[in-house]
């Protein structure tokens, strides 16, 4: 008795490549949709670690630690200068953290500075962003009480509180991955301005805006309200911690 093999047809072979398609649209999507949201908890996570520890700093040394001209807590450019490994004050000799240089998830080299709130987009950047720094670990920025930075140049030793670190600001460029530069932020928005560049998930989960920590007192004194980390840029930023 002859026996007849049977297989799938070409109908049935083409529903189930697009079954294993249309899967693949909806898996794909929430899997990049939750390493984005995995991303964004971790640089939260470590920026509360790195606050707790900045705490800890001035409780013993009365001041912040100082950042470099960078801006950044680790090496800058050209990797061989110790002097700017900036947060080695929280790491060694004492432990006030594991480790002093953290890795940004949404390390960048695009930046964009905005002068007022008017110049923020509704839709994403313009292409002729500006190239700057690789950043490659979240951003810490330390003040004096009228808004100067405080840079191992004029921070001094230790125990030389001449110019001490009185505010300090941490932060990364978000899932967008365009960092925003502040100098126009921090001296011309007010609390409800600053909302616009604070990344929001609910405005997409890749949507534009920094992550941002603050602490410490507000600039401003002999330099005014509208002095580099004034009151504005605090409020802003505290709503979201």
């Amino acid at each position: 008795m002859k026996r007849h093999a049977f297989g799938f047809t070409l109908i049935e072979l083409l529903i189930v490549v697009a079954i294993i398609a249309i899967l693949a649209a909806i898996a794909v999507p929430n899997f990049l949709e939750a390493q984005t949201r995995a991303k964004v908890s971790r640089a939260k996570a470590d920026q509360r670690s790195l606050a707790t520890a900045l705490e800890s700093y001035v409780i013993d040394w009365n001041a912040y630690p100082p950042c470099n001209n960078y801006g950044l807590p680790g090496i800058r450019a050209d990797h061989n200068h110790p002097e700017d490994i900036t947060l080695e004050r929280i790491s060694t000799p004492v432990a006030y953290i594991t480790s002093a240089f953290l890795n940004d998830p949404f390390f960048t080299n695009q930046v964009v500075s905005f002068s007022s709130a008017a110049g923020v987009p509704g839709s994403p950047f313009p292409e002729d962003i500006e190239e700057g720094p690789q950043y490659t670990s979240i951003l810490y920025t330390a003040w004096d009480p009228i808004g100067r930075c405080v840079v191992p140049s004029n921070a001094g030793s230790f125990d030389d509180d001449t110019r001490p670190a009185r505010s300090w600001l941490v932060g990364t460029g978000g899932p967008d991955r365009i960092k925003i530069s502040l100098g126009g932020v921090l001296a011309n928005f007010t609390a409800d301005e600053v909302q616009l560049l604070i990344y929001d998930p609910t405005n997409g989960t890749v949507s534009y805006g920094d992550i941002w920590r603050v602490g410490g007192q507000g600039s401003g004194g002999d330099g005014g309200p509208s002095a580099p980390y004034g009151a504005g840029f605090q409020s802003g930023v505290s709503r979201n911690q």
